[in-house]
Parts: structure tokens; sequence; C-alpha cells
């Protein structure tokens, strides 16, 4: 019967944890890790692929305290055995377990201890050389401002170019112009159209034109008015 149940146990951990393109255990993982399948898995974890292994103890961490208080030999057993484990890996991740359960803190003194732990370290600073500066950098680091970035992670190597823009030819710049030059122009015939007009009243008469040899058909009225003046200062009697 525990045969059985490690059985059990072992292929559903697999069809739960064994894809190898997320190796990060996801939070959900805290929703499975029960007191049962905990005791389970300490019964078929040396059955258990690297993955699988890997997924597991990292999934601790997203587990409540009170949790962890409630299955801490528990825990302690399965990191026990991991410790004993041939993969690199996992004898890394467990080193740095090793306290969790029982004090809550990540045991990270782990270079000048643990001589497969600076194998590993040595392998991550080969890939990281060979990656983008930029890449490897916490996701803090999108928000910062050029200033905040450089005092944080240091100068950063600029960007390889690998093509340069051409500039516009003169036409182009030619028909920008044009076109900028003919909005500005339609933008002042309409701020002058909307400009309201204030007619003069009619009964205000306009200065005549004295220039002017003709006299203007508009004035009828006043040169009918002035030619019987005249002819009154012709025709009067001459005083005796």
């Amino acid at each position: 019967m525990a045969s059985m149940r490690e059985s059990d146990t072992g292929l559903w951990l697999h069809n739960k944890l064994g894809a190898t393109d997320e190796l990060w255990a996801p939070p959900s993982i805290a929703s499975l890790l029960t007191a049962a399948v905990i005791d389970n898995i300490r019964l078929c974890f040396h059955r258990l692929s690297s993955a699988v292994k890997l997924k597991l103890l990292l999934g601790t961490l997203h587990l409540p305290r009170r949790t962890v208080d409630e299955m801490k030999g528990a825990l302690m057993d399965i990191i026990q055995l991991a410790t004993l484990d041939s993969d690199p890996w996992v004898l890394m991740v467990a080193d740095i377990l090793k306290s969790f359960p029982d004090m809550g803190s990540l045991n990270l003194d782990l270079e000048e201890q643990n001589p497969n732990v600076q194998d590993i370290l040595g392998e991550l600073r080969e890939k990281v050389g060979e990656c983008e500066a930029s890449a490897m950098l916490p996701l803090e680091c999108q928000y910062l401002n050029k200033n905040a970035l450089t005092t944080l992670a240091g100068p950063l190597t600029p960007p390889v170019k690998h093509f340069q823009l051409k500039r516009k030819p003169k036409s182009a710049t030619l028909r920008a112009e044009l076109l900028q030059k003919s909005t500005e122009t339609a933008q002042q015939l309409k701020r002058s159209a909307g400009v309201p007009f204030h007619a003069k009243g009619r009964g205000l008469l306009r200065k005549m034109d004295t220039t002017s040899k003709t006299v203007p058909a508009v004035r009828p009225v006043l040169f009918l008015l002035a030619l019987r003046v005249v002819c009154l200062f012709l025709t009067r009697k001459p005083l005796r």
C-alpha cells in the first residue's frame, strides 16, 4: 500500500511539475503541498527527476509560515535527502534551504563552504559573460533614469550599431517646409476671418473727399443744396 502511494505521488508530481520549459516553481504549488503529499514525497523523493526535485525545494518558499511550522519535520527530512543527491543544482538549493524550515531564513554563505557551489557559480559567470549586460539587470532597473541606473549598475556598454539611418532627401525637407508654411497661412486666414466687423452708424456722415475732381454720386443731396445756396446768392437784390 505504501509503495502504491509512493508511485502514485511520484507520477502525480511528474505530471504537475515535470515540464522543463519552466524551471521556476509557481506560487500555485503551495496549494499542492499538503501534509499528506509531503509525507509521501519523503518516501519517493529519490525517484523523482532533478527538475521536479528543484521545483519542490523552491516551492517550499511559497508556503505560509504557519504551514512550514506544522510540517517542519517532514520538510527537514526532504531537504536532508536533497543534500545527498547526485545533481549539483539540487545539492546547492538544498544547502540554501537547510535553515529555512527551522529559522525562516536562507543560508547564503555558500561559496567558501561548498566546493560544488563554486563550480556552479563559475559556470554561471561564463553564461552571464556571454549575455548582454542590460539583460541581466533586475526588473526594477527598467524604471530608473540614466543617473540612478549608472549609480546602481555602473556604466553600461553602449548598444552595437547594426545600421545607420540615411538623411532625408532635400525634396522631402522642402515639402515639409511648404506644408508647414501652408498650414500657418491657413491658420492666419482663419483667425482674420473670425474677427467681427463693426459697421458705422447710418446717421454719421463721412468727410467729403476734397482731392477728387468729380462729385461722388453717393452725395447728390449735398450737391443740390450747395447749388441752391449759390443761386440765392446771385439773385438777391442789392441794398439801396
